[in-house]
Order: structure tokens, then C-alpha cells, then sequence
């Protein structure tokens, strides 16, 4: 009896202790699940708060007209685009944009564009960015406008908040266009800022990999050899996105924006209605 006394009394010591472990496990566990639940609720109040920063300085960036000018007139858009990826390396890559645009409610504008670009980033949050671009304006019935456009601009991604990324993109560009009339090039040169933020992904229903995006941009001309060409004052995005596969995304974006048009008889802003659809693809 006394083996069998010893094995039953080991048993009993053992389970014993795992009992004792697991429960003050537990009880460490449910001391310490408030103070993850008060974090949790930090970092969403935080983000919260950030968000609605950020539309109030959002809100502060929209042009207000000036009284002299003539009512502003509102137009509809459709643009498509394609951007292309390749990466040379971890930190040098390849980024070109292709698209159309054009009128809803008239023929009387249609623009292509080719965009590439090279993008350097040695660090998660910073990028720096550079390229030349075309643009050809078609008008019916007056002449066509191509502007050149070279272009060096830098990224900040920060913060990053909860899932939340907060970019801002500083961006210097050389504006010419062609004049065919004269003939003779007007040349310009502008700024543009642009406050975005990207959401995490999440689930819609059995589909993931969604995500949302909101951006404001200004522009402004810091010089000019003539006032006579026309160009975005403001620039007001919101849209969804969805990766599709790993080489592969798409989003759908409304864009509202200013355009003003100088001309001697001063400047005129219009209002735009843009439905904006665009595709990724990374060839690696």
C-alpha cells in the first residue's frame, strides 16, 4: 500500500500546483484586462480626436471666392487612371500613372496623361519623389494645350495611429504649356500640399482587404511669365479601395475641386464633380 500511497500523493501534489498555477494566472490575467481595455479606449479616443483635428484643419483649407468674381459654374468628371510599379530595389522603385479624363455633361475637354516617376525611401516614413509628366488638353473646336511638366516632391507619413496613416505630401512642379496661337511657352511655377489619411483594412460582409482614404490638397503659383492659363486652387478626395491581389488594387474616389481660370479680364473659379477610378498594378 505504501507505493501506491506515495504515486497517489505525488498525482495529488501535481495537479495540485497546476490548479494553484492556472488560477493565478487567471487572477493576473483578469488584474490586468482593465488596463488593456483603458488602452484600447485611449488609443480609439486618440485617433478620434486626431481624425476630427484633422478635418478641422481640412475645413479651414477650402478657397473662399472673392466677391467680384462671377458665379462659379459646376461641372462633372470621369477619370480613369492605371499606376504601374516596379521596384529596382528595397528602396528605389519605379511609379508611373497613365490616364483619361474627360466631361459627363459635354465633349468639349478630354485630357491624356503619361506620368512616370522614380520614388527613393530609406526610411518607413519618409520618401522622396520625382518625375516629368505630359499633358495634352484636347478642345473642341480651338486649339490643343500639352503642358510639360516636371516635378520633385517629398513624403511624411505620420502619425500613425491606431491602424490610422497620416501622410503629408509636399510637392514643387514647373508648369509649361504650349501656346500654339502665338506661338510661345507660358511657364509657371507651383506648390501644392496635400493632408491624407488611410484607414486599416477591413471586411465587407465575406470580402476583406477594403480600406478608405480622405485628402485635402492645396495648390498655389509662386511664379509666372503669364496670367493666362489655369490650373487647381483646391482638391477635396474621399474613397474606397480593395486589394484584389498581391500584384493587384483598385479604388473608387469622388474628387471635388477648384480650378481657376486667369485671363485678361481677371480670374474665374469653377466647381468640379470628379468620380475617380483607379488601378495599382506591381509587376514585383
Amino acid at each position: 500500500m505504501a507505493p501506491q500511497a506515495t504515486v497517489t500523493s505525488s498525482v495529488y501534489n501535481k495537479y495540485s500546483k497546476e490548479i494553484v498555477g492556472c488560477t493565478l494566472q487567471r487572477q493576473v490575467i483578469e488584474h490586468n484586462r482593465p488596463v488593456e481595455v483603458h488602452r484600447d479606449k485611449l488609443r480609439r479616443l486618440g485617433a478620434s480626436a486626431l481624425v476630427a483635428l484633422w478635418l478641422g484643419i481640412m475645413a479651414t483649407m477650402i478657397p473662399t471666392p472673392a466677391a467680384s468674381q462671377e458665379p462659379k459654374f459646376s461641372e462633372f468628371h470621369t477619370w480613369s487612371d492605371i499606376a504601374t510599379i516596379y521596384n529596382f530595389s528595397d528602396h528605389f522603385r519605379y511609379d508611373g500613372d497613365y490616364g483619361l479624363r474627360g466631361l459627363l455633361t459635354d465633349d468639349y475637354w478630354t485630357l491624356v496623361y503619361l506620368r512616370p516617376s522614380v520614388r527613393y525611401s530609406d526610411r518607413s516614413w519618409l520618401s522622396l519623389h520625382g518625375g516629368a509628366a505630359l499633358f495634352y488638353n484636347f478642345f473642341s473646336g480651338e486649339a490643343d494645350l500639352p503642358e510639360l511638366r516636371p516635378w520633385v516632391g517629398a513624403r511624411f507619413v505620420w502619425p500613425r495611429l491606431d491602424g490610422f496613416n497620416f501622410s503629408h505630401y509636399f510637392r514643387l512642379e514647373l508648369r509649361a504649356f504650349y501656346i500654339s496661337e502665338d506661338p510661345r511657352w507660358d511657364v509657371s511655377l507651383r506648390a501644392r500640399y496635400q493632408l491624407g489619411v488611410k484607414s486599416p483594412d477591413f471586411a465587407i460582409g465575406t470580402a476583406d482587404a477594403f480600406y478608405t482614404l480622405v485628402s485635402a490638397e492645396v495648390f498655389e503659383d509662386l511664379a509666372s511669365s503669364d496670367n493666362t492659363t489655369f490650373g487647381d486652387r483646391f482638391r477635396f478626395n474621399i474613397g474606397i479601395g480593395k486589394k484584389v491581389t498581391n500584384a493587384l488594387r483598385m479604388e473608387l474616389n469622388y474628387v471635388f475641386h477648384t480650378v481657376r481660370l486667369s485671363d485678361a479680364r481677371g480670374d474665374f473659379d469653377f466647381d468640379d464633380h470628379v468620380v475617380r477610378l483607379r488601378l495599382f498594378y506591381s509587376f514585383n
